[in-house]
């Protein structure tokens, strides 16, 4: 059945959604692969909080990739059963999330402790590879806190200030002028702050879950059949609209023997 105005607009919404989505999934999970393949000749840089992140990029990355897959064509296809899937591992991440947030709420110094742990594995990763993956992992947590690194004289001395978001040269010596990373990253990841992200995320997925059950339901409704075609009768004529046209022709006169006679 061919879907409406609104049903068409949320079509829409949930096909670019979830390209968005399959991006995202795939920066996880090659991510993930890259960081768990390339760490390989640094056993002892690989601590359990990169592990778990790690790991936890990978599923997420697969878990979003198949979302976005069924998504995609459910809502292409139209495909109510497809649909139905996808709602479901929508309402699922929506959970995860909402849980999530709530669980780094209650645990905020566990949680920021470990996202300053995985910044701390990554960072000294990247004083030995020096990659351009883990260069950019790393400036996202710069930009995101306004830091870099350990910072101070440490930092100039070990000559990667390339990758801080605030530097300055003497005599063409490049030094950071940014915060300690560590300090900071636990002291900004505030409760509110973190719950509100997670939330934000689950409110986003509820929202597509909305407009994928918006189709589906424009997809389940009954389609109304066009009543059977009936000849209409032709309009019985007055006997003023006949023509008469036969004539009256009298039987032939018959003579008999005897009337000749």
């Amino acid at each position: 059945m061919a879907l409406g105005g609104c049903g068409q607009i949320c079509k829409w919404i949930v096909i670019l959604f979830n390209i968005l989505l399959i991006l995202a999934g795939m920066a996880l999970l090659a991510a993930g692969v890259y960081l768990q393949f390339s760490a390989i000749t640094l056993e002892e840089l690989k601590t359990k909080h990169f592990i778990f992140m790690v790991g936890l990029c990978i599923a997420i990355g697969v878990v979003i990739l198949i979302t976005a897959s069924v998504g995609d064509y459910g809502s292409c296809s139209e495909n109510k059963s497809a649909l139905s899937v996808y709602c479901s591992l929508l309402v699922l991440l929506a959970a995860a999330a909402a849980i999530g947030g709530g669980v780094a709420f209650v645990n905020n110094k566990e949680f920021s402790g470990h996202v300053a742990e995985f910044y701390a594995t990554i960072y000294a990763q990247y004083l030995i590879k020096g990659d351009m993956i883990r260069a950019f992992i790393l400036k996202l947590f710069h930009n995101a806190f306004d830091c870099c690194g350990l910072g101070g004289v440490v930092q100039t001395v070990i000559g990667v200030t390339n990758i801080c978001p605030k530097q300055s040269s003497i005599l063409g010596l490049s030094y950071s002028t940014s915060s300690s990373c560590l300090p900071v990253i636990t002291s900004q990841l505030e409760a509110s702050t973190v719950l509100t992200f997670f939330m934000v995320i689950a409110g986003i997925l509820i929202m597509v879950v909305v407009c994928a059950g918006f189709i589906y339901q424009q997809l389940s409704r009954p389609v109304v059949a066009s009543p059977p075609y009936i000849p209409l009768s032709p309009t019985p004529l007055s006997p003023s609209s006949y023509t008469i046209c036969s004539t009256t022709t009298s039987p032939p006169a018959y003579t008999t023997v005897a009337e000749k006679v």
